[in-house]
């Protein structure tokens, strides 16, 4: 199947995979390892960090990791890509992971004494781990490979081999390979085939190894599992669990729908789910927010979840939205053409009219002079466009005369002749 490197809907989905998991991943916070909420989760910070409100954790930081790499297109498939990725978690680790997965911290604690590439050092580190344990199958891996899924869109076992390759760098366990495996492939389908499909890469699997997870499936879509869900440490527990949550929302359709209440009230109704199972509450809810995003994708991401996330290094809900956005169009190969987002570098097809203009995605991160969003539209009837606030307000004169911002850049906003509102760069 091959998929269009310029279709709206599939960029968009691509674009909601990794800012999906961080509203996830900051929803879930303040409750890890704690007494989950009674109601709806809260982006209050706290938690193990302790993270700032909004701020995202070791989950979307390793996934930043990957996702640097990853947005040139090159696929995940040569040695250096997973060297360049294996020396980031290494650079990470010393100098701005917050927050640390025991597996993951032993993994990359040991590699440092060891000899070879940066994935050279890494795999040896796992490998030993697991000859010494036999018990190396946590969750992180699982919780970093939403991006991982946008590397080759068109290519299922292109897909599989990295989703392995990235997996094994620090969790050798097969288990952690497979659940990854399964959760990439769940996320292409969303992306390619807007549809939600956990069971699409069993038989990506070994064939032994196919019947056991879909029994674990199959439990996860129960009302009460036989599994204890709480105990999500384990990679097979937090594939079930962030299932369960997305599966028994009353909101869940695994077809096609455009009914918007719908898709934004399973978005946001199976991120608290995933909350209130309890556990490690960040890492479900961060795995569960990467299908939902790309399923869903950024439209129907609630715009005050996605502009309160943040964190390392220095990124914002933009960024996320970015880094998978360039992952997937590069991934498919996309011939370079002239016009290019002059925010994201997404590339777009030429409209000589606007030879400058800004993205649909990043235009929707439009501020006003001191940062406040700005919402524009065109006014139907005198001509000319409105700019105006979430609460329906007027937005600032500066605003309303057309000079607007994105990430404190300024930008020129008005009436597009074919209708809407265009955003521009400034000239000079």
């Amino acid at each position: 199947m091959s998929s269009d490197p310029y279709q709206f809907a599939l960029l968009d989905r691509a674009s909601g995979v990794l800012l999906g998991q961080a509203c996830g991943d900051a929803l879930g916070v303040p409750y890890e390892f704690s007494w989950p909420p009674e109601g709806e989760a809260e982006m209050r910070g706290g938690g193990l960090g302790p993270y700032a409100p909004g701020e995202w954790s070791d989950d979307t930081q390793m996934a930043i990791c990957i996702a640097r790499v990853s947005e040139r297109g090159g696929g995940l498939r040569t040695a250096a890509e997973l060297d360049e990725i294996a020396a980031a978690f290494e650079d990470w680790f010393s100098g701005g992971a917050s927050d640390v997965g025991t597996q993951t911290a032993s993994v990359l604690r040991a590699a440092a004494h060891l000899s070879g590439s940066p994935s050279e050092r890494l795999t040896a580190a796992s490998r030993a781990l697991h000859e010494a344990t036999g018990r190396t199958a946590g969750n992180g891996a699982l919780m970093r490979t939403g991006v991982v899924a946008l590397v080759a869109l068109d290519d299922r076992e292109a897909t599989a081999r990295a989703a392995t390759a990235v997996a094994q760098l620090t969790h050798a366990d097969p288990l952690a390979a497979e659940s990854c495996v399964l959760w990439s492939e769940a996320i292409r389908v969303a992306v390619t085939e807007a549809r939600l499909d956990v069971r699409a890469g069993l038989d990506l699997l070994p064939a032994e190894r196919r019947g056991p997870w879909e029994e674990w499936i199959a439990d996860a879509e129960q009302e009460q599992p036989r599994a204890d869900l709480r105990t999500n440490g384990f990679a097979v527990t937090a594939l079930q669990a962030a299932w369960h949550a997305i599966y028994l929302s009353p909101y869940f359709s695994p077809g096609v729908t455009t009914e918007y209440d719908r898709m934004v009230s399973h978005l946001s109704d199976a991120l608290h789910r995933a909350v209130r199972i309890g556990g490690d509450t960040d890492t479900v809810a961060a795995i569960a927010g990467a299908l939902l995003g790309a399923r869903h994708g950024t439209q129907y991401i609630a715009p005050e979840w996605a502009r309160a996330v943040h964190g390392w290094p220095g990124m914002r809900g933009i960024d996320m939205s970015r880094l998978g956005r360039l992952t997937a169009q590069r991934g498919l190969g996309t011939a370079p053409t002239e016009q290019t987002c002059p925010v994201c570098g997404v590339y777009g097809i030429p409209f000589s009219r606007y030879p400058n203009f800004v993205c649909r995605w990043c235009e929707a991160w439009v501020t006003d002079e001191n940062g406040r969003p700005v919402w524009l539209s065109n006014t139907s009837f005198s001509g000319g466009f409105d700019a105006h606030y979430a609460d329906g307000k007027p937005a600032s004169e500066l605003a309303r005369s057309g000079q607007v911002f994105i990430s404190g850049q300024p930008f020129r906003a008005g009436e597009a002749r074919f209708g809407g509102v265009v955003v521009e760069a400034v000239a000079g």
